[in-house]
């Protein structure tokens, strides 16, 4: 599955990029994020709850920065993780891009192709889609908030 998201985030791209490349703050900006911690050079444990219609999954897994591009302002993330007590997991492969826009505002363009497997791929498509999109959602918000809160500093 293939979801592209964007968003204007009011920072420059320098700054924000710096913030998305603090992984552990920016993925605390992921709704339902519980707790990440380094694992090895460009790699982290990750474990996050979420709530997929009637079904509450627990995954724990790992995020993995497969290159990053200060120059153009892009990075590609990989991201596993399963939740065995349902038997599902995901893989996604994440592309994220900053964009100038005008002075102190960028935006942040995201496109994740995603795989469900197991019970989360019975689940079907629109209601995972759904899911994933408010996900994203949710993480640009927060990265506003986050960025407002900083700026107010």
């Amino acid at each position: 599955m293939r979801l592209e998201n964007s968003c204007l985030i009011p920072a420059g791209r320098s700054a924000a990029w710096e913030l998305l490349m603090d992984i552990p703050q920016a993925a605390a900006c992921v709704p339902g994020l519980q707790e990440i911690v380094p694992d090895g050079e460009n790699q982290y444990r990750a474990r996050l709850e979420s709530r997929v219609g009637p079904m509450r999954f627990s995954f724990s897994g790992t995020v993995l920065v497969v290159e990053k591009d200060e120059s153009k302002a892009e990075a590609r993330f990989q991201v596993e993780a399963s939740d065995p007590k349902v038997g599902g997991t995901i893989k996604a492969d994440m592309t994220m891009r900053l964009i100038d826009c005008a002075p102190g505002q960028s935006e942040l363009s995201i496109v994740t192709e995603t795989a469900f497997m197991g019970k989360l791929g019975e689940l079907g498509q629109p209601l995972m889609h759904r899911k994933a999109k408010s996900t994203m959602e949710g993480f640009a918000h927060n990265l506003v908030q986050l960025l407002q809160q900083q700026a107010g500093n």
